[in-house]
This record gives C-alpha cells, sequence and structure tokens, in this order.
C-alpha cells in the first residue's frame, strides 16, 4: 500500500442535520487506512466530549467499517489497538452505528480531511462550520449525486 500525507476529517450533526461541531487532522505520513480509522477515532472522541448518547456514523471507508464490525477476531492486524480504542468509544456513546457511504455524499468531510493538509500536525476542534462548508452541508444533506471516477 502506498504511504504519504494523511488527514482526517469528520463532522458531527444534529437529526436534522445542521453542524454541532466539525474537526480536521493533520496526521503526518501515513496510509490512507490510517487516515480512516484516526478520523473515525478523533470523531468519536469528540461525540463522547461533546456528550452524545446516540449517534450514526457514517464512513467512506468500506474497510475501516468492516474493522469495526470485526474487532474481536483482529489479533494480529496493525491497526487492532485502534480499532479496540474505537469501539470502547463507542461503547461510552451507548446507541452508536457504524455504516459505509459513499464519498460523494460525505463531502464534508472529504472536504475537512483534505483541508487538514493545511494545518499544522493535530487536530484543530471547529465549533462552527467553515464559511466553504455551509453549500457542501446542504448539498449533503439533500443528496445532490455527484460523478464518481472508477479506475478501470
Amino acid at each position: 500500500m502506498a504511504s504519504g500525507c494523511i488527514g482526517a476529517g469528520g463532522v458531527i450533526r444534529d437529526e436534522h442535520g445542521k453542524w454541532i461541531s466539525g474537526f480536521s487532522v493533520n496526521l503526518g505520513m501515513g496510509q490512507v487506512l490510517d487516515a480512516e480509522c484516526w478520523g473515525l477515532y478523533f470523531g468519536l472522541k469528540l461525540a463522547v466530549a461533546k456528550g452524545l448518547s446516540k449517534l450514526i456514523v457514517e464512513l467512506d471507508s468500506a474497510v475501516a467499517v468492516q474493522l469495526i464490525h470485526k474487532a474481536d477476531h483482529l489479533d494480529c492486524h496493525p491497526l487492532a489497538p485502534l480499532i479496540n480504542s474505537c469501539c470502547d468509544l463507542m461503547k461510552q456513546v451507548g446507541d452508536c452505528v457504524v455504516h459505509h457511504i459513499y464519498r460523494e455524499i460525505n463531502c464534508v468531510a472529504d472536504r475537512l480531511a483534505n483541508w487538514s493538509h493545511n494545518l499544522d500536525l493535530g487536530v484543530c476542534v471547529l465549533d462552527i462550520a467553515p464559511p466553504w462548508a455551509s453549500d457542501l452541508l446542504d448539498e449533503d444533506l439533500i443528496g445532490i449525486p455527484r460523478a464518481r471516477l472508477f479506475c478501470s
């Protein structure tokens, strides 16, 4: 797997799709799956810090979702400690479900992840949505279709 500069981002919305909080984290160098799992970890930490007791987590990494669902069987996987930490945070939330969605309907999180490359290493918590995110928030909420490129 190729390594490079990685970052993660996420947004917590209320039941109406309105911004509660978000984050962007510059993770330095690593692999894409590392970024996806660290993004889940930081998002769950933020949810716990906000005192949320019900959470639907939407990840655009099917592999990360599979790792969470098979956390009891990861034994020697290099990300097992991080996945186990995520599972512990999910228990703290209480009612927490994780499922896969496509990046094209998760544009705010994708943009926050890309924005992380402009930051110093570490996490930046955003209690107010950045101005550039408002249109994307609305588009994600109503499901504006976007083109998806596939390599053949």
